[in-house]
């Protein structure tokens, strides 16, 4: 194991730092005020690669429209053989949100009577349901359900550790293809499905490998009455055509991933499909959308 850690300044904002996660394959990640700096730390298994970070920074300003700033001296470790995932395993908590509890799979307590349980591995920080994307898009759900839908066939789409998709089958018991570009994600999101004792298959939780609404099953298996896509918002927007094409008439779209100041143009993208709002969800600079045909 390796850590890698680097100062930022702090008039970046720390929710637009938290994009900073992907620069390097981590298994944690996270960002601490010292002095008069932040100070972004990674746990990652491999020694990465730092010649790679100029080009990474790009893509995610650009994805972002936004400046990252400059960041000072990287500094990057080799840790002493350990378990570190076992240990952050016991020190990050169970918690709830809405009608879901989350926790890791060393958890050894009952499940509160009233709750839905997701068991997510603590190494999975950005999907584990902390995020205030993954919290919109559980929110999301919810809200769905108490307004009296119930899916047919749900499409997780860049479903990353499997939260949205295991929670939505455990809210609904109906359908669900989670799909990813990552074969790693996919990876994960069968674990998860197991962890949750889900049975596999196309009646239950389907995965996928592949590129999007490209991915062949995913057009196999069109329409869905509910899509998720917690992504980012220039992916979200990009994608507004092909979601629409394998949205059932009178689907749903909850979308997630998006800065604040992003979310009318996200919106208007789907405008022009007449996909329209009719819910919104404001966590810390996130906003999570809900559309409907």
């Amino acid at each position: 194991m390796y850590t890698v850690r680097l100062k930022a300044p702090l008039t970046i904002n720390e929710k637009k730092l938290s994009l900073m996660a992907e620069l390097f394959d981590h298994e944690a990640f996270s960002i601490l005020h010292e002095n008069q700096n932040w100070v972004l730390e990674w746990l990652c298994s491999q020694k990465p690669d730092i010649n790679h970070i100029p080009a990474k920074l790009s893509i995610l300003e650009e994805a972002f429209q936004i400046n990252l700033g400059t960041f000072s001296d990287i500094v990057i470790e080799k840790m002493p053989d350990k378990d570190w995932l076992a240990d952050s395993y016991q020190t990050i908590p169970a918690f709830a949100i809405s009608s879901f509890f989350v926790c890791g799979s060393e958890h050894q307590d009952d499940i509160p009577h009233d709750k839905i349980g997701l068991k997510i591995d603590a190494k999975t920080a950005f999907g584990s349901g902390k995020h205030p994307t993954t919290a919109g898009c559980l929110r999301a759900m919810e809200w769905l359900k108490d307004q009296g839908m119930c899916p047919w066939h749900v499409l997780d789409m860049g479903t990353g550790s499997g939260i949205l998709a295991i929670a939505a089958w455990k809210l609904w018991k109906t359908p669900v293809l989670a799909v990813d570009c990552d074969p790693d994600a996919i990876r994960l999101t069968e674990s998860h499905r197991i962890l949750n004792k889900i049975p596999e298959g196309k009646m239950n939780i389907l995965t996928a490998h592949g590129e999007g609404f490209n991915t062949d099953i995913v057009k196999q298996r069109a329409p869905y009455e509910l899509i998720i896509a917690n992504i980012l918002a220039g992916s979200l927007k990009e994608m507004a055509g092909d979601l629409k094409s394998v949205l059932d008439d009178g689907g749903r779209v909850i979308l997630s991933g998006i800065l604040n100041e992003k979310s009318e143009w996200v919106r208007n993208a789907y405008s022009t499909y007449n996909l329209e709002p009719v819910k919104k969800f404001e966590i810390d600079d996130w906003v999570t959308l809900i559309l409907q045909h």
